[in-house]
């Protein structure tokens, strides 16, 4: 037959449409008529045209393609094979990825091909999985394997890291396993070794099957083994991508896929609906066979007949094959193996215990293969022959012993329920005596009760299929009263399952799923209103639906009482006022029942909260502290109870979110809520819950001193040692794990604000909520991983390394987060605060696309709630971004500093509290300077409205060092203005240091602050030396002339405005020494800043201005005179030429990384034209600095043609060049100075270095 035909052939059989001994009849037939089996069972009528349609799919596609690997198992060496031609290794999919970083090719499957990278985020090695093509059906099921295998946590299953896409290919990212199939070590393996690494992965299938899932495809070569460093071997088991729940795994025919040799007979007869983990205890039995005897239990010379005789054919004893097996082993074996899976071991679990047996020396539970077991066997082949015989003894037997066993069985069940109802209610005791006691240490007393859990647990495994619905019961009431809702959950599940279906049951799993949605309710108050509404959506379809469900099953009970029932359907339906009454009727009816005041204090923070929602602000305080009452009695109740101080501090966090009382200050509400903590951790030191809460809230206390601009030291260690508490309880707690990731993201973001690396926190950070399962990672952890992503981008563009990488990782988090719930704004906020940082990076290409992305994104966000300010205040930066890049390339940017202005304007009428925002109008009203002196107006009455903003937000956080900084910078931009137009600046410079050193004593590693400092004390410096003796002449002289334009004699007896600053500064050096005075203590600032913060480019365009003013002022430094004052040489001296050359380079650095490019081109050519003016004085030639201060002029005239300072610039170097040139007549010279006199009128700029450009004399 051909390869098509048997594919056919199998798929009819996997259907269940064709019987075993209709195989080779059905074979013949294709044969002789030379059609295929469907072709002809459908001429036969055994086909209809959909099923005929739907097998020839499967027979194509999916069947085909679960037939992979070989038809017998190989262990050892190989058998020859003919040479072939080897294949061409597979190229990784993503060259160039910034996450991973290709090592190797490791091999392909059925589905994907698997390469060995390097993660270069956490630098570690990871093997990453892709998708063969992208067919949506590979694709389909290649995700679906990487969900099965996250949702398995053991040490024996290889880890999943990570599921996602990349340039549109699927890619699973697992743990490296540096290993080979156990087949392949067989040879190398004693049996008791191989026996031992089987039991260790049992171990792990056990843990697959305790997720919900059979594996489905247990074979050899899905268990890889590793060597470690000590000689140990360490198997994991692989390959998830059969792996499905019960009930699932039906393809479009209904046929189950695998590899043939490991199938349980059930499995290769298709029989869907009946798998269950006894197929992967079958299939570990075949692979222990395989190692055991080298080849598989049912041989076959093609799949189809391994299908085929997996049913009815038994394997040949291992020993038949291999006399050094042990008789145990065999037994064990040949248990896992039998056909009806009733008689295979009940779970994985049951065959590690045999095997533990076994290795052990002990007596194995297995059952003897002796002559009455292989009779038994020889029975069940030839069944149809004893059928009648057996039947008419039967029949007349259970007549008689019918009465007997049915009375038994209910005697049995009516002793198990009361056997363990007493059981249950003495744990339930216990645990409610402990509780009521005062508050000590209760973990003596819990390991007490969790032991007397485990003894339950074990009578109720001897005790059989009776004992498993009584026994769950007993083991869930205990959960639930030992304050596990979870672990309480999952037993009372199993009660119901196993027939135990009473009132009692079902008021349990409504508790616990009432405490289970509280619990994550409570967890969930620090999240902003909208996304904590989303989520409580979720918890409502998760829990509260459910609950309700099991409530209304509940029906009478004793305990808790009908009226507390009542109150808590009532409050699960948001009927409170229903609820309050209710538990008003209870009254003091049971004064030890704390659950009535914990109830209370539930329904009153809900409907406190729906208050506050619609806008009730009264009524929500009178709730709140109604419920802070009645939590505060249920704790006083219950002092030894974990889970009431909680909830007292719940209610502290809720009134935190609310922000009723003390007018912004968190600290009373913090540490309330913390001393309920510690409390409920003094009773139970282990609580994780309440580990988690304290971790947050010490997180955010850190969080509001950071911004205070306090010590947050001592908060965030709290905060990482509690996280790390709830970790060593729990590893694998997802809020735990996200804890731990949040604390040490904000010990990143307060240790960058010190202008430290903190990049290895972060790496912890995501790490931390790496560890989060696969199945847990929602709406928060994603938008969380993108705050540590931006944190991360942000300080890369302070060290000047390139942060478009992390940024986009942070832009990708949030859009993962937006695609699992678009409603809730926050995403949106931080998705466009990441559009606006990538379009403000000067390595951007594609700013303006950015920037609109970042408006769209938070316009979305103001729609989703109008009232986030935060929304308004990103859009305000946005707009501001847009204006100084407007402004910068010669375009009108008053549209977009107007609203920018009316977007802080909107925040600030939603809280004209937050001195952020008067910040943020401060700096748009310090760019509306900036556009006005470029335009030719006055810059002050902007610059005036900047500080006066600036002074508001000082008032409102009087402890935060920026505010202060920023009204230096403020006062600095004033008192530079003043300079340039020829005015004393001392008094705002003075201001503006002052401002400085205040902001400096509240923050000292504030590197704006060290900026402002030095800009200070450059405008000083930059002021001493205009005003030196002589310059008064100079001045007038540049003022006068630019106003007539009268020509000079060159051969006048009156002194020239140089010849007099000379003769003056040497007359009279004190004020040199000033300016060196000023100018050592600017730099010395502007180095703090610099170390601080590399790529601040404000300190850098400070400390370029600096190196320029050195490069002037070189003379006096010398104490000697200035610049001006200095004699003719034919040669400017090599230390001037030094420093000019070092203040051009500090103007280039600051041009590479310029978010104003074209301003800081001016500062570069009007630095070069001062360098080409210096060498002209010095009887010197301009040299390159001239052309290329023409270019950077010409540059900037190019898209600012009506700039006056380009304009007046470009006039100044043309008369350098006219006047630096042999062949230029003094005509041609006079008329570029008249050039320049008409570009300084629109602007008069007094001052040593205009002067000589206006005077007639060419020195």
């Amino acid at each position: 037959m051909r390869e098509d035909d048997e594919a056919e052939l199998r798929a009819v059989l996997l259907e269940g449409l064709l019987a075993d001994d209709e195989v080779e009849s059905l074979r013949a037939a294709v044969e002789r008529e030379q059609k295929g089996p469907l072709d002809l069972l459908h001429a036969r009528g055994r086909l209809s045209e959909d099923t005929l349609a739907s097998l020839r799919s499967a027979s194509r596609a999916a069947l085909q393609e679960a037939l992979v690997g070989p038809p017998t198992v190989q262990v050892g060496a190989p058998r020859p094979l003919e040479p072939a031609a080897p294949e061409a290794e597979p190229s990784f999919p993503v060259p160039g990825w910034e996450r991973y970083a290709p090592i190797r090719f490791l091999g392909q499957g059925g589905m994907g091909r698997v390469f060995l990278v390097q993660d270069l985020v956490l630098r570690r090695l990871v093997a990453l999985k892709f998708v063969k093509d992208d067919e949506p059906g590979r694709v389909r099921h290649f995700v679906a394997e990487a969900q099965a295998q996250a949702r398995v946590e053991h040490e024996r299953v290889c880890k999943v890291y990570e599921v996602g896409q990349v340039q549109g290919r699927a890619y699973i990212a697992m743990q490296y396993v540096d290993g080979l199939p156990l087949h392949q070590l067989a040879s190398q393996l004693s049996v008791e070794q191989k026996a031992l690494l089987l039991a260790q992965a049992a171990e792990g299938v056990h843990a697959a099957h305790r997720a919900g899932l059979i594996h489905r495809d247990i074979k050899p070569s899905n268990i890889v083994v590793e060597r470690t460093a000590d000689g140990q071997w360490k198997p994991y088991v692989m390959d998830f991508g059969l792996a499905r729940a019960p009930g699932e795994g039906v393809t479009a025919t209904g046929a189950i896929l695998g590899t043939p040799h490991y199938m349980a007979p059930e499995q290769a007869r298709g029989e869907v609906s009946r798998l269950d983990r006894r197929v992967d205890v079958y299939a570990l039995g075949a692979t222990l066979y395989a190692l055991l005897v080298g080849q598989a239990p049912v041989p076959g010379s093609n799949a189809l007949e391994v299908l085929s005789r997996i049913p009815t054919e038994e394997p040949r004893p291992p020993r038949a094959l291999a006399p050094e097996v042990p008789a145990d082993l065999e037994a064990i074996v040949l248990k896992c193996l039998e056909k009806e899976r009733g008689a295979r071991y009940d779970s994985a679990r049951a065959l590690v215990e045999d095997l533990r047996r076994f290795l052990d020396g002990a007596p194995v539970l297995a059952r003897s293969t002796g002559p009455g077991y292989r009779m038994a066997r020889l029975a069940r082949r030839h069944w149809r022959g004893l059928t009648l015989t057996a039947v008419v003894g039967l029949v007349l037997l259970l007549a008689g012993v019918q009465a007997v066993l049915a009375r038994r069985e209910a005697d049995v069940r009516e002793h198990l329920a009361r056997r363990f109802s007493e059981l249950a209610e003495h744990v339930e005791a216990r645990a409610r005596y402990t509780a009521l006691a005062r508050l000590h240490d209760t973990r003596e007393e819990r390991r007490t009760l969790e032991t007397r859990l485990e003894d339950i647990a074990r009578e109720m495994r001897a005790g059989g299929e009776h004992a498993l619905g009584p026994g769950n019961e007993a083991l869930g009431r205990g959960w639930l009263a030992m304050g596990e809702p979870g672990r309480a959950k999952e037993a009372l599940e199993a009660a119901w399952r196993h027939g135990t279906r009473t009132p009692r049951v079902a008021c349990a799993l409504a508790l616990s799923l009432g405490q289970l949605y509280q619990e994550q309710l409570r967890a969930s108050e620090h999240l902003p209103a909208l996304e904590r509404q989303g989520r409580r959506k979720a918890l409502v379809a998760q829990y509260r639906e459910p609950a309700l469900e099991w409530l209304r099953k509940g029906g009478d009970v004793d305990l808790p009482p009908a009226e507390y029932v009542a109150a808590l359907l009532a409050y699960h339906e948001e009927r409170y006022e229903d609820a309050l009454e209710r538990l008003d009727a209870l009254g003091e009816r049971l004064p030890w029942f704390f659950e009535a005041p914990l109830l209370r204090g539930d329904v009153l923070v809900a409907r406190a909260t729906s208050h506050w929602d619609a806008g009730r602000r009264e009524p929500a305080q009178e709730d709140l502290d109604a419920a802070r009452r009645a939590h505060a009695r249920a704790a006083s109740l219950a002092e030894s109870l974990p889970e009431a101080h909680l909830a007292l501090a719940g209610v502290e966090q809720v009134a935190l979110r609310m922000g009723m009382y003390g007018q912004g200050d968190v600290t009373p509400h913090l540490e309330r809520a913390l001393e309920a903590l510690e409390r409920g951790l003094t009773a139970s030191p282990r609580h994780v819950p309440s580990l988690v809460r304290k971790a947050l809230l010490h997180r955010r206390l850190a969080e509001y001193r950071g911004r205070q601009g306090g010590d947050a030291r001592a908060p965030l260690e709290a905060a990482l040692k509690a996280a790390r508490a709830a970790l060593e309880v729990e590893p694998n707690r997802s809020e735990a794990r996200q804890a731990l990731g949040l604390v040490l993201w904000q010990e990143a973001r307060l240790r960058q604000a010190r202008s430290e690396d903190p990049r290895a926190l972060l790496r912890q950070s995501i790490e931390a909520f790496e560890g989060v399962a696969p199945r847990e990672r929602g709406y928060d952890y994603h938008a969380n991983l993108g705050l540590i992503f931006k944190v991360w981008a942000d300080h890369e563009d302070a060290v000047g390394e390139d942060s478009l990488a992390n940024r986009q990782r942070a832009i990708e988090a949030y859009r993962t987060a937006i695609g699992i719930d678009e409603s809730l704004p926050d995403a949106w906020i931080n998705l466009g605060s990441a559009w606006f940082k990538r379009a403000s990076n000067p390595r951007s290409t594609t700013a303006e696309t950015d920037l609109e992305r970042a408006r769209e994104a938070l316009e979305k966000a103001r729609s989703l709630n109008p009232r986030n300010l935060v929304s308004h205040f990103y859009e305000a930066q946005v707009h501001a971004l847009r204006a100084a890049r407007s402004r910068d390339s010669g375009k009108d940017a008053r549209s977009a500093l107007d609203a920018a202005l009316s977007s802080y304007r909107s925040a600030l009428a939603l809280n004209a509290e937050v001195p952020q925002l008067h910040g943020g109008v401060g700096l748009v009203h310090l760019e509306r300077a900036r556009d006005a002196w470029q335009r030719g107006e006055s810059p002050f009455p902007a610059v005036d409205e900047a500080r006066e903003a600036f002074v508001r937000a000082r008032a409102l956080s009087p402890k935060q060092g920026l505010m202060f900084s920023n009204l230096s910078e403020a006062l600095a931009a004033r008192a530079a203005y003043r300079l340039e137009l020829g005015e004393d600046p001392r008094e705002d410079a003075q201001a503006a240091k002052r401002e400085a050193q205040a902001a400096l004593a509240l923050q000292p590693e504030l590197s704006t602050a060290w900026a402002n400092l030095g800009h200070a004390e450059l405008l000083l410096a930059t002021y001493a030396w205009e005003r030196g003796p002589g310059v008064s002449h100079a001045r007038e002289a540049t003022v006068s002339d630019a106003a007539t334009r009268a020509p000079r004699d060159d051969h006048a007896a009156s002194p020239s405005p140089e010849a007099a600053a000379r003769d003056a500064a040497q007359r009279n050096p004190r004020d040199a020494l000033a300016v060196v005075h000023a100018l050592e203590a600017a730099e010395l600032a502007l180095r703090e800043a610099v170390t601080r913060n590399s790529r601040d480019e404000e300190a850098l365009r400070y400390v370029a201005k600096a190196r320029r003013m050195r490069a002037l002022a070189w003379r006096g430094t010398r104490g000697t005179g200035t610049l001006i004052a200095s004699t003719p040489t034919s040669v400017l001296p090599q230390e001037q030429e030094s420093a000019f050359t070092e203040a051009s380079q500090a103007h280039e650095a600051v041009l590479a990384v310029s978010s104003r490019p074209h301003d800081d081109r001016l500062a570069l050519a009007r630095l070069l034209m001062e360098h080409a003016l210096a060498r002209h004085l010095a009887d010197a030639s301009p040299g390159d600095a001239l052309e290329r201060g023409l270019a950077h002029a010409s540059t900037v005239l190019k898209v600012r043609p009506d700039d006056l300072e380009a304009r007046a610039l470009h006039a100044a170097l043309e008369l350098l060049r006219a006047r630096s040139s042999p062949t230029q007549s003094s005509d041609e010279q006079e008329r570029a100075r008249e050039a320049l006199s008409r570009a300084l009128v629109a602007r008069p700029r007094p001052g040593r270095t205009w002067a000589p450009l206006l005077t007639t004399s060419p020195r």
